[in-house]
């Protein structure tokens, strides 16, 4: 049998996530404000064995978006709410996402290094590049990159906080009272990193944590992005359709890892699904049909518009999405390869939009998942199928993406996880006190990745 275990996350956005009815639905809590409801949350994914909570981040606000309680209408700073999480838990790791286009290093690394010590060592940084006129008029000392160009400064700013991480050894804080030496000086360098972004002195006025360093997470799917999360990264967020468009990404990115001079196993792939969980078959359905219900026509044209970057609001919902494309869009290829990306699905599941697809029928589909594959059935039935897509090496592991929030967890938690441990894919108690030691059986040692 084979050691791999599944890598489980909960994703914690809100009001809406993946599906953009979230906070609509009857079970799902409204008081996005309140600490409790996110203590609570944690506790179960905690309880559930569960690797991490994993936290988003956005830098600008949406009208839309908070018109009709879309993904970050409600935004907290990423960090604060991972400082939450960590209080009431003690082995959940904390994903925490920040940006590397509008963060300078020093500020990264003390303050993801300040919450991996207060954790006990359970923070992963999800690095995102940033960018958008709405962004940039938050953050205006901050040069304005094209995509290729962030990459590259993102490299830098990685390249930088790592090295601050790496000033300290790990035996470099000696606390002797009897000598009265605190911190044995050569045992800390001054990175002094001297890039064409970025420039930072240090070191770094922390000692490691006890995994040595936040893991690191990425999500980027460009050619550019998967190039940047094979250097770098030990955990990728994916959002695909199918088991083919996994597999190919995660044997890309494996061998991205391998040319960057890293162990491909040292590089994992979780990929977002939105479980649908019913007693029955039958229940699970008539759940997945009651969510589509809780949709709204124009919040899911105004979801859509964002992602395809082509503003669709006014337009008539039975206008042909083509024809929408071609009125509106200034990215026309976004909406085709959209379009065709729709096709795929209903041809997955064997129906027929060969008669044409209207704009509010794409924009509810998508709005009901964003392309996250909603695994719907019993607790035997989405364990099933979250098993084969591991046991087939399309997948490491998930992202769970809530219906209804923080419910779906706990449901998620009581029906499926049992049926993963029954199976010996999945932990029934947690094998480490870091988040590195969780996920890859390995503890740090040296301060060095």
């Amino acid at each position: 049998m084979s050691n791999r275990q599944l890598f489980l996350a909960g994703y914690i956005l809100f009001p809406g996530n993946h599906f953009a009815g979230a906070w609509r639905h009857p079970y799902s809590e409204r008081d996005f404000n309140d600490r409790g409801l996110f203590e609570d949350a944690a506790r179960t994914l905690e309880r559930a064995k569960f690797d991490m909570a994993f936290i988003p981040e956005t830098l600008a606000y949406n009208p839309a978006f908070a018109r009709y309680g879309l993904s970050n209408a409600v935004k907290h700073d990423p960090t604060q709410l991972a400082s939450v999480i960590a209080g009431v838990t003690r082995h959940l790791g904390i994903g925490v996402t920040l940006s590397a286009s509008f963060t300078a290093p020093y500020h990264l690394a003390r303050t993801l290094g300040s919450l991996d010590q207060f954790s006990g060592g359970r923070v992963a940084w999800n690095i995102i590049m940033s960018r958008g006129a709405p962004t940039y008029a938050n953050f205006p000392f901050v040069e304005e990159l094209e995509r290729e160009e962030l990459y590259d400064r993102g490299d830098e700013v990685v390249e930088a906080t790592v090295a601050l991480w790496d000033s300290w050894q790990n035996d470099a804080l000696v606390v002797d009272k009897a000598t009265g030496v605190f911190v044995d000086p050569d045992k800390v360098t001054t990175p002094d990193y001297q890039g064409k972004y970025v420039q930072v002195k240090g070191p770094l006025t922390l000692p490691p944590s006890p995994q040595g360093k936040p893991v690191l997470i990425q999500a980027g799917d460009s050619p550019r992005g998967r190039q940047f999360g094979g250097k770098w990264a030990e955990l990728v967020f994916a959002i695909e359709n199918n088991e083919d468009d996994l597999r190919a990404k995660r044997n890309d990115l494996r061998r991205l890892a391998a040319e960057a001079g890293r162990d491909p196993d040292s590089i994992k792939l979780i990929a977002a699904v939105q479980p649908i969980v019913g007693e029955t078959t039958e229940i699970a359905r008539a759940r997945q049909r009651y969510l589509t219900s809780l949709l709204d026509t124009d919040a899911a044209i105004a979801f859509l518009s964002h992602f395809v970057r082509t503003d669709f609001t006014g337009l008539s919902p039975d206008t042909n999405f083509t024809e929408a494309v071609g009125a509106r869009s200034t990215d026309e290829n976004a909406g085709v390869r959209l379009l065709d990306n729709l096709r795929n699905l209903a041809a997955g599941s064997g129906e027929s939009l060969d008669g044409g697809l209207t704009l509010g029928e794409v924009a509810k589909t998508f709005s009901a998942s964003e392309f996250t594959p909603q695994i719907v059935g019993s607790p035997s039935e989405v364990a099933d199928q979250l098993v084969h897509l591991f046991e087939a090496e399309a997948v490491d592991g998930y992202v769970l993406s809530p219906t209804h929030f923080p419910g779906a967890f706990d449901d998620f938690a009581r029906a499926v996880v049992p049926e993963l441990q029954r199976r010996g894919v999945f932990r029934t108690e947690y094998s480490d006190t870091t988040l590195r030691g969780n996920i890859a059986g390995t503890k740090w040692t040296d301060g060095r990745r």
